[in-house]
């Protein structure tokens, strides 16, 4: 006979390890759990506050509110179309879509703010750095050091962070030759 396969050992379990263990498989969770807790919240919104006064509105319950396509029989139950439920269903969407969208929207301004912010902090010492390199044209300038288009907020501050560190401790070391 020929000779035997080796058998290749499975890396199944090592596969779906990685795959837990991934970072946005951990975000995704949490969003879920967060998620339903939202649902939650909601729909306690909707069925406790928002329901009970549109009711006193209409003088009833949503969930009474049918429109009756055949009536009860002896031999059969009575086939309703429940339009009450399904304008909740409705008012709930809705406001899931309200709160979301508000906090996506309040999300999106504050980060717009930030890399403002950042842009503003990142001007203010181009210029500082060309005041001081126009008086030592030898030192290196921010604008040379600082990457043309930084793709985050967090590079940028690291970025920034670093350049004072080093001017920190270029400022120290002239000062201490003085």
């Amino acid at each position: 006979m020929g000779k035997r396969k080796e058998k290749k050992k499975s890396t199944f379990w090592k596969d779906f390890k990685a795959f837990i263990s991934r970072g946005n498989i951990v975000d995704l969770a949490v969003a879920v759990v967060v998620g339903a807790a939202f649902t939650a919240i909601v729909n306690s919104l909707v069925n406790d506050i928002i329901k009970p006064l549109i009711a006193l509105l209409v003088d009833g319950d949503f969930g009474e509110l049918v429109f009756v396509l055949r009536e009860e029989t002896a031999d059969a139950q009575a086939i309703t179309l429940n339009y009450g439920n399904f304008i909740m269903a409705i008012l709930t969407f809705l406001i899931d879509a309200l709160v979301i969208f508000t906090v996506l929207r309040v999300v999106r301004k504050a980060k717009k703010r930030v890399e403002e912010g950042a842009e503003a902090i990142k001007e203010k010492l181009l210029k500082k750095e060309e005041k001081e390199s126009n008086d030592n044209p030898a030192q290196e300038t921010i604008a040379e050091s600082v990457p043309p288009q930084v793709s985050s907020t967090d590079k940028l501050l690291e970025e920034i962070r670093d350049l004072l560190k080093e001017q920190t401790a270029k400022k120290a070391d002239e000062n201490q030759d003085n």
